[in-house]
């Protein structure tokens, strides 16, 4: 805050200056048996701090309050830029709760000066800082009041920022689980881009984010599509992090369609790319997108060996729902073995996590996977039980994918055991999903 307590010294110098010639008065006289006329020039440039003692003996000789040589008119603006700097000092430090707290002074005070600039400075971080810890709900709630000002006053944000509000805003919903929501989202961004012709790196960021939402529609087509629209642009722009991860995704859409060489070719290169860089959770990542290309390919032991990669990166950095996902796949690989109760430790291990973080779309994954477990394990009450209780889960949260495909699953074993109107709205669960995706392809 020094920069600020210099303009302030700045701005009451020249409030002391600007009196004393309205009254006509000198240096000298206003120094008179006070002061040195030394004092009161450095003071008129700010270069000298003014006790509050000062302050009332100079306001009686130039007829005035003290207020009135305190008034920061003109530097009102550079107090809401001095709190912006302080925001941003703060994210580049990684200290983000005081960093949270310096928006929210910049969003009060702006509100209170009416600063639209401001205004939109404050929400624009204030979503980025929720986002950065998780509270994506709030983050929503800034990043729509970030878009309502934008709509008032549309010449005030670069284009560029407001792909970057869509992207995370949709990157919320989607770790939220509402991935139709998501979806819209950025379709809307999408527009802008292709209005403007934007190939800035947030534009490559949208096509990325794109590329998820499919990525989790089963869109493999459409996957592969954003992706290819992002790569050039991340290539353009030297984003070497971004070229892996997207090389990761193209990789897990081609196994997706059973091109395993192609697959195998792109998540490769995409863990040649990130073992150069310091993105340890997507290179964990990568290593669980090829156990699962060899576990398609029966390459058992290898599966085995590229999770157990993954497992101890995602360890070292802590990545909880990634943790959760390789234990998954350990379980399936254990249950290939036969080894029921080392698959039983990992999925538990999984659920205990998911719960522990309060991760509904996890625990609904975790559930299906016990699902599958109790099933081979010969406990159909188990089964019927878990896949009852991720059913519920999935429609709460709008996945359609895993609803569908879980939905079909449970209708057709109550259909097997000839149990067909306990079969019925599963199966109707499911179509109804499956046409939703179709629809939305």
């Amino acid at each position: 805050m020094q920069a600020w307590k210099h303009r302030q010294a700045v701005q009451i110098g020249r409030n002391i200056r600007e009196r004393r010639k309205e009254l006509g008065l000198t240096q000298g006289d206003l120094a008179r048996e006070l002061f040195s006329v030394q004092s009161i020039s450095l003071i008129e440039r700010g270069k000298l701090k003014v006790t509050p003692e000062t302050l009332a003996a100079l306001s009686e000789r130039l007829q005035c309050s003290v207020d009135d040589l305190l008034v920061m008119h003109d530097l009102q603006e550079d107090w809401l830029d001095e709190l912006l700097q302080l925001v941003l000092r703060y994210q580049a430090t990684n200290q983000l709760h005081e960093a949270t707290e310096s928006a929210h002074t910049l969003y009060t005070e702006s509100l209170a000066k009416n600063n639209t600039k401001y205004l939109q400075e404050s929400t624009y971080y204030l979503c980025f800082l929720y986002n950065s810890t998780s509270k994506y709900n709030v983050s929503n709630e800034w990043g729509r009041e970030l878009l309502a000002l934008h709509a008032e006053v549309p010449n005030h944000m670069h284009l560029d920022r407001i792909l970057n509000i869509y992207t995370t805003l949709g990157n919320n919903y989607y770790m939220l689980g509402k991935t139709w929501d998501a979806y819209d989202l950025l379709r809307e961004a999408e527009k802008l881009v292709e209005e403007s012709h934007d190939t800035s790196e947030q534009a490559g960021k949208l096509y990325y984010h794109l590329a998820i939402i499919k990525q989790l529609l089963r869109n493999w087509e459409g996957c592969i599509w954003y992706c290819e629209r992002s790569l050039p642009i991340f290539e353009q722009h030297d984003m070497i992090i971004n070229i892996g991860k997207t090389q990761m995704m193209l990789g897990n859409a081609y196994m997706n369609q059973n091109r395993n060489d192609k697959a195998q070719y792109h998540l490769e290169r995409s863990i040649r790319i990130l073992s150069q860089t310091s993105d340890v959770v997507s290179l964990a990542r990568c290593y669980h997108n090829l156990g699962e290309l060899e576990l398609r390919m029966k390459q058992y032991d290898k599966a085995r060996k590229s999770y157990n990669r993954s497992i101890k990166l995602k360890r070292q950095v802590k990545d909880i729902d990634g943790i959760q996902n390789t234990l998954r796949m350990l379980a399936k690989i254990s249950i290939h073995d036969g080894l029921l109760d080392e698959a039983r430790a990992y999925l538990d291990e999984a659920l205990l996590r998911a719960q522990e973080m309060d991760n509904a779309l996890q625990i609904a994954h975790t559930w299906r996977h016990l699902g599958d477990l109790a099933q081979i394990a010969g406990q159909e009450d188990d089964f019927t039980g878990f896949y009852k209780k991720a059913i519920e889960q999935y429609d709460r949260l709008g996945c359609s994918t895993e609803l569908a495909e879980s939905a079909e699953k449970l209708g057709e074993y109550f259909l097997e055991k000839g149990r067909g109107p306990l079969a019925i709205p599963y199966l109707q669960k499911a179509l109804r999903n499956y046409r939703k995706l179709f629809n939305n392809a």
